[in-house]
Parts: C-alpha cells; structure tokens; sequence
C-alpha cells in the first residue's frame, strides 16, 4: 500500500515499504517525480521528518522550508494511521 501525502498544493510524497531499506520516499512537484530514496529514517520521528524535509526543499525552489516542515508535521499527524499501517509501529 502507498500513502500518499499532499503538500502546499503541489507537492506530493508517497510512502512505502522499501526494497533495500524500510522506508522509501517518492517525491513529485507539479506532477513530474522530483526524488525517489529509501532510508532507515522513519517519517514518524525526528530525523525522518527533517531528511523528508530538507529533500523536498533541494529540490524546490519555490518553498519555504518552514512551511514544508509544518506541512509535513501536519500531514504525518493526520495520516500517522495510514503510515503505522504500512510501516509498523516505532
């Protein structure tokens, strides 16, 4: 299963079950795949969030990363069941 994740309207972060790792991320921007990666990094804790983050504003250009760092809180809040599902617990 993919969770999905929208954020400021144009950015979207899927989020699955790795291959080589237990998290994978893919990134788009305005529809086109900006970042695809596969970390240890849970979205769920600290470090995740900030290397989901500092991803996303690398590869943007028109972002704030404050902004994206609340969207992200926000969206991971709201979706923690959809992503405990697909990742377990911590």
């Amino acid at each position: 299963m993919v969770v999905s994740i929208e954020l400021t309207g144009s950015i979207v972060v899927e989020m699955t079950t790795g291959e080589s790792k237990p998290c994978k991320y893919v990134i788009f921007h305005e529809g086109e795949r900006i970042s695809q990666y596969e970390t240890s990094a849970d979205p769920r804790t600290a470090g995740g969030h900030v290397g989901l983050r500092n991803i996303i504003y690398r590869h943007t250009s028109d972002i704030d990363k404050n902004d994206i760092s609340s969207q992200l809180s926000e969206e991971i809040s709201n979706n923690v069941e959809a992503i405990t599902n697909e990742f377990g617990s911590r």
